[in-house]
């Protein structure tokens, strides 16, 4: 398994183990002006951009627009975790040579109107940005169970390079 998919899978279950702990309100919770999307929606959003590159247009094009906003996976934390499953098992299913073959990639890039650009990419580095997007909004979740009572762990949302550089320093 090439280390690009091992590095999403180790993200995916440290995700997983963390959403297991919740309860189906926490998952929801909505009520603090700090934050304004739950941890199901950012769980939604980053299982948007997996299932972009798990289900490509017909056309091979990946397109990070499409987004599936209020479906029951923002509100059911068992939707979350199901998919959640799935997701780790196609990543299973990769081989070095899918991940480096070039993908066409569609994407939003302004603000102030609706711009999208297309560009040549491979699904290796496709799910190097994921991972990294993931751990990114992890960190988020994570800072909304704190606000919410949970004790979470200090790797919970951290990114690679930091565990690696607290490795260093433990040496």
């Amino acid at each position: 398994m090439h280390t690009i998919v091992k590095g999403n899978i180790e993200t995916i279950d440290q995700l997983s183990e963390f959403i297991e702990k919740l309860s189906e309100q926490d998952y929801q919770y909505t009520g603090s002006s700090l934050f304004e999307s739950s941890i199901g929606q950012h769980l939604r959003h980053i299982l948007d951009l997996y299932m972009a590159m798990m289900h490509p247009l017909q056309n091979g094009l990946i397109d990070y627009d499409v987004r599936r906003r209020g479906i029951p996976l923002e509100t059911d934390k068992s939707v979350g975790l199901l998919e959640l499953q799935q997701t780790r098992n196609w990543l299973e299913t990769l081989t070095e040579q899918t991940l480096f073959e070039p993908i066409e990639v569609k994407s939003e890039v302004m603000l102030s109107s609706t711009q999208s650009i297309q560009v040549t990419s491979t699904l290796g580095r496709e799910l190097c940005f994921t991972s990294s997007h993931l751990v990114h909004h992890l960190a988020i979740m994570a800072a909304i169970a704190r606000l919410i009572g949970h004790q979470v762990d200090s790797a919970i949302g951290q990114a690679p390079t930091t565990a690696s550089f607290n490795r260093s320093q433990q040496a």
